[in-house]
Order: structure tokens, then C-alpha cells, then sequence
């Protein structure tokens, strides 16, 4: 199974959590979105996901924000992920295609967000992850980036390929 990893604003294919999620043995797609705004990173995001039918899906803060609104365009289109992993996600942003999905988690789906994050806010996340039940939201003793975070962000990751082998 193949992990899609999504990398947010200042972030890179190559970035820590994406090397984290290869040093761990995964399989890893990291699309380049740099310099991309959000419709033009689900658009390219769209059809990695067409190529990696079932997949757990990863997404970085505005990546994150990406990662959701492609889990969900691509399910409506009959596609499926397995699950989730979204690290400190960009909610805040109210763009195409965020202001039309609903931001409706289409999967089970694991939220990393840190306490000390200044750039998302922690009421906003654990408000959205109060509206959806197949959200679990883990608060971490971090900030933004989730630096000290790796390994949890790993094992997030690694919990949907595990089941993705057992079935």
C-alpha cells in the first residue's frame, strides 16, 4: 500500500515528515506543490490518488487542508482512501474547493494538532473534530510544524497500512 503525502505551505516532498514517513519503510508519493494555491494542489493531488486506489493519505497543514478536500472530491467521484492523517490541518482557510466540500472527513481519519500551535488555532480544530465521529483528534505537547511530533505521525500512518495488510 502507498502512502500520499501532502506537504503544506513552506514544506517539501523531501521535507521531515515525508523522509520520517520513508525512514519508517512506507511506501511514499509526494507530489511538488509548490507554489500552488489550494485548487491547483487538488488538482494535482486528484490524480495521484486515481493511481493509488486505497491509500492512507498525509497532508501537512495547508497540505492537510489539500489532503482533505482531495479525500473528499476523489470519494465523491467513486474513489476510495483508507485513511487520513492530518497534522496541524490549514482549517482556517476558506478557498476553492475548502468553501464548497463541507470539510467532511470521507474515511476514518487521525488529527495531530499541537497545543502551542500559533498559526491554527486548537478551539477551531477540536471544534471541527467534535462535528465529525470518524475524527480522532490527538492534541500534542508541539507547536505548527509538529517537529517533535514525527514519530506519532509515523505510527498514525503506519496504523492505516497495518490494517490495509490484516484485511
Amino acid at each position: 500500500m502507498t502512502v500520499v503525502f501532502c506537504h503544506g505551505l513552506e514544506g517539501s516532498p523531501q521535507g521531515k515528515k515525508a523522509q520520517a514517513l520513508r525512514a519508517a519503510g512506507l511506501d511514499v508519493v509526494a507530489p511538488d506543490f509548490t507554489g500552488q494555491d489550494l485548487a491547483a494542489r487538488v488538482a494535482t493531488l486528484l490524480p495521484v490518488l486515481a493511481a493509488h486506489p486505497g491509500c492512507t493519505l498525509v497532508g501537512s497543514s495547508y497540505g492537510g487542508l489539500a489532503a482533505l478536500c482531495g479525500a473528499i472530491l476523489h470519494t465523491r467521484a467513486g474513489g476510495r482512501i483508507r485513511g487520513l492523517v492530518l497534522c496541524a490541518p490549514a482549517l482556517l482557510r476558506s478557498e476553492p474547493p475548502a468553501d464548497v466540500t463541507g470539510l467532511a472527513p470521507p474515511c476514518p481519519t487521525i488529527c495531530i494538532h499541537g497545543r502551542r500551535d500559533a498559526l491554527i488555532p486548537v478551539d477551531l480544530v477540536e471544534a471541527w473534530a467534535a462535528r465529525h465521529a470518524n475524527v480522532a483528534l490527538e492534541l500534542r505537547d508541539d507547536e505548527h510544524v509538529l517537529a517533535n511530533s514525527l514519530d506519532r505521525i509515523v505510527a498514525a500512518a503506519a496504523q492505516f497500512e497495518s490494517q490495509a495488510q490484516r484485511e
